[in-house]
């Protein structure tokens, strides 16, 4: 090469440099060196720059207000175009904090961030139709690709808000309204005022990892999905008060649809899965698979539809349920809010008799429950009927007890717009599973046993036609009035069943509008009676054919 092409090289590369150099001093006039502290990967993505919040004054000493810090460093990295906000070795107290689009918050496994006690400082919602403001201790509202990590914890302190109270007065941990492409994994969520993790009409959400421990008082729940679209939810450890994952449709227009949820471990005072009742949109397209439930106080899945609208597409499979009082639960009816109570929220359920609640399949699923255990349930009413239920592969162990006076019941009422819980009609006359209001349901392959002797019937059926036992393997009493009973019920298929101790009688039908039901097929020689019907149930109603 001659020399002054040589020169002439080596000239351009030192303006190369020097212009990057100019560059680089101009972006550290922009972005000051202190908030630069380094660089993380970011969701698989290229290096994200990291602010941590010590540099915008955080002192995470647990005592002072961090909030403003917190919020400064989010502030400037999703200003400069998105990134990590760093909290890391410390306690950060903070009243309320705000999410930016792009912006990932990070607590490593030595950070807390601490709810304070000042109520008035945090993010406050007044757009929900609730009797009052929503507040949040970390909130978002409409922003885009937005991130919450790490080991680390959110602890509101949700013993400083009195749980008798509004709920105005009692802060939710996180609140994100209208989001896109969110994700939430590995925090430990515990201590709120209210709900853990509030999802209010967002798209495109994943959790994952997420541990959570919200236990203090009433109306703890853990993950909210409320109008959201297209959430998976994965791998997460869920111990509430109240209802552990709860579906809501809160708002007309804003349906909750297309959600995924696998592989977690759920526990709850109340319901571990709930879906509705307050759902004034649909609730649809729902896969639940590979959970162990335990230590559930009342349903460990829990559907419910008083607003109107639909409930559908549903599938649970691949179930353990531990210690639970009452496996399922489904009601479709209204719920009318009695106005001598001061509500939390305002629903109209003057449409109530419009709502659906179809197409709902659990499978795989086993379990045992206690020994106050109540009963499984569907009902409906005289003018709503839920339809199209199956059950296949389940085997639930009851624990009996049940006297003969209990099952003797034979007229429940609809309650048609009381609060649909499961505990509203009493003591019901089955010690398995109660229908009343019911169309298309099918047993395939389900399992009732006992623990201990119990004298209610294990199925019984009120107003319900289209019926199907396949396989039903079933635990009675000799000293009870029947196996199954069947109350004004049409359109019945009994196959390839059987009882798994000696028993009293297998079927009894009552009612005038009892029809078209056959037995076939089944192996019964362990019931002393295969078929009873009391005088008004016509002639023709039950048919038997090659049973043994």
């Amino acid at each position: 090469m001659k020399r002054r092409n040589w020169i002439e090289k080596i000239a351009g590369m030192a303006s190369v440099g020097a212009l990057w150099s100019s560059g680089r001093a101009e972006a550290a006039r922009r972005t000051p060196a202190a908030e630069l502290s380094g660089k993380m990967p970011n969701d698989g993505q290229a290096a994200a720059t990291v602010y941590n919040v010590r540099s915008f004054g955080a002192t995470g000493n647990g005592r002072t207000n961090d909030a403003p810090a917190v919020q400064k460093a989010i502030d400037t990295c999703s200003r400069n175009g998105g990134g990590v906000v760093l909290l890391d070795k410390g306690t950060f107290l903070i009243t309320g904090i705000a999410f930016k689009s792009h912006v990932e918050l990070r607590l490593t496994s030595t950070a807390t961030l601490l709810g304070s006690p000042d109520l008035s400082r945090y993010n406050k919602d007044d757009k929900f139709g609730y009797s009052d403001s929503i507040r949040s201790l970390v909130y978002a509202n409409g922003c885009q690709h937005i991130a919450l990590t790490g080991a680390g914890t959110i602890d509101g302190q949700g013993k400083l808000f009195r749980s008798d109270r509004s709920y105005a007065e009692r802060p939710q941990l996180i609140q994100l309204r209208g989001c896109q492409d969110v994700r939430i994994s590995d925090v430990l969520l515990t201590n709120s005022g209210m709900w853990g993790c509030w999802l209010l009409q967002c798209v495109r959400v994943r959790v994952e990892g997420l541990r959570i421990k919200n236990l203090l008082s009433p109306n703890r729940d853990g993950i909210d999905i409320d109008g959201c679209r297209q959430v998976f939810i994965a791998n997460c450890n869920i111990d509430t008060e109240d209802d552990s994952i709860a579906f809501k449709g809160s708002q007309k227009g804003f349906p909750c649809r297309d959600v995924v949820i696998t592989n977690c471990l759920i526990s709850s005072r109340c319901a571990a899965i709930r879906l509705g009742p307050d759902a004034v949109d649909a609730i649809e397209n729902i896969t639940v698979s590979n959970c162990v439930i335990r230590d559930t106080h009342l349903n460990g899945i829990k559907i419910q539809e008083t607003m109107g609208a639909t409930i559908q597409n549903i599938t649970f499979s691949n179930i353990v349920m531990e210690n639970v009082r009452g496996p399922i639960s489904i009601r479709l009816a209204g719920w009318k809010l009695d106005p001598s109570i001061q509500i939390w929220a305002k629903f109209d359920d003057s449409h109530w008799e419009q709502g659906k609640l179809q197409n709902i399949l659990f499978e795989n699923i086993r379990g045992t429950m206690p020994r106050d255990n109540i009963a499984m349930s569907i009902t409906g009413t005289t003018q709503t009927r839920p339809r199209q239920i199956t059950f296949s592969n389940i085997d639930l162990t009851f624990a009996g007890g049940g006297t003969a006076a209990q099952g003797a019941r034979r007229t429940v009422p609809d309650l048609e717009r009381d609060y649909p819980e499961m505990y509203i009609f009493g003591e019901l006359p089955a010690y398995g599973l109660y229908m009343h209001h019911v169309s298309g349901v099918v047993m395939n392959n389900v399992q009732f046993r006992l623990a201990d002797d119990d004298q209610r019937p294990a199925l019984v059926c009120d107003d319900v036609d289209d019926l199907e036992l396949a396989g039903f393997k079933v635990a009675g009493s000799t000293r009870g009035e029947s196996v199954i009973r069947l109350q004004n019920t049409r359109h019945v298929f009994v196959h390839t069943s059987r009882v798994l101790n000696e028993t009293g009688t297998f079927l009894r039908v009552e009612g005038a509008q009892s029809r078209d039901i056959l037995l076939q097929g089944n192996k019964l020689q362990l019931a002393k009676k295969v078929l009873d019907t009391t005088s008004e149930v016509p002639t023709d109603a039950a048919l038997l054919a090659h049973n043994y």
